[in-house]
């Protein structure tokens, strides 16, 4: 028989309590006093003016490489944004350079498709091997031979490379980000203004690009990410996470690291009274 007493005892009522009030807050989602999206609304600004400078019958190249175990983060802004070119009229064309990223990828194209996208506007334009040998490769010729349709013929027309392009928004993980497009890329085609979201870990080593002009807009936090998606009719179901959420959450690790240390504090105190330890 399963021994149930841990569930009467303090902590193990604590622990369900915990748990409880964590699923509560997934549920509700964020009070009006819990919100994530940054006061400070630069990088949203510079974000929507990067988008807003395509033209209406501009083309997009979606760079999707972030990967999965950070991808949670800044999906629900990812599909916004998405959501967000096509609803201006642009075209996109999706690529993928890592693997993680072609999976995701496909993912979110069947959503597009699936959410009524006209295929007309939306490319697939597959997974390239090679890491940063194939986004050099990608400079001059990035349209495979068996793409068809208007976007790939509207491509081809324009010279078939990254150069095509009005934007180049790059949906990024721990792999291959913005950082290799503004090293790779950047200098070899200066004309192709460079987009990029990101999860929070990644926003150290990009913000010498934004400063330096050759990122033209970054989301790279999760307040960030919140504050452009809360500017938009967000889809239903891609909501920002919740931030009542993440901070019961927090509030269990830390009584669960607060227990555990407790408790060895504890038996070391006994055993130095009996005697059988020293400090």
């Amino acid at each position: 028989m399963t021994d149930l007493r841990w569930r009467r005892s303090p902590a193990g009522l604590a622990a369900i309590a915990l748990l409880a009030a964590l699923g509560v807050a997934v549920l509700v989602g964020s009070p009006g006093g819990l919100q994530l999206a940054n006061p400070n609304r630069t990088a949203v600004t510079q974000f929507r003016s990067a988008l807003a400078a395509i033209p209406a019958d501009g083309m997009v190249l979606v760079a999707f490489d972030p990967d999965i175990g950070t991808y949670p983060e800044i999906r629900f802004a990812v599909r916004s944004a998405l959501d967000d070119l096509l609803g201006r009229g642009n075209g996109l064309a999706i690529v993928s350079y890592t693997a993680e990223g072609r999976a995701l990828a496909l993912a979110e194209i069947e959503r597009l498709v699936g959410h009524g996208a006209p295929s007309s506007r939306v490319l697939d334009l597959g997974f390239r091997t090679g890491g940063e040998a194939a986004l050099v490769g990608s400079v001059t010729s990035i349209v495979p031979d068996a793409a068809t349709g208007p976007l790939a013929d509207a491509l081809r027309a324009r010279g078939g490379g990254l150069g095509a392009f009005n934007l180049a928004l790059i949906v990024a993980g721990v792999d291959l980000g913005p950082r290799s497009w503004v090293e790779q890329v950047g200098t070899r085609v200066p004309g192709l203004p460079l987009a990029a979201m990101t999860p929070t870990t990644l926003r150290p080593e990009l913000e010498p690009y934004m400063a330096s002009g050759q990122l033209a807009a970054l989301l790279g936090t999760l307040r960030d990410n919140a504050g452009y998606a809360s500017s938009l009719q967000t889809p239903v179901g891609d909501r920002p996470p919740s931030s009542l959420a993440i901070l019961v959450g927090m509030l269990a690790a830390l009584v669960v690291l607060l227990q555990a240390g407790s408790r060895g504090i504890g038996a070391r105190v006994r055993r130095a009274v009996t005697g059988r330890e020293r400090w």
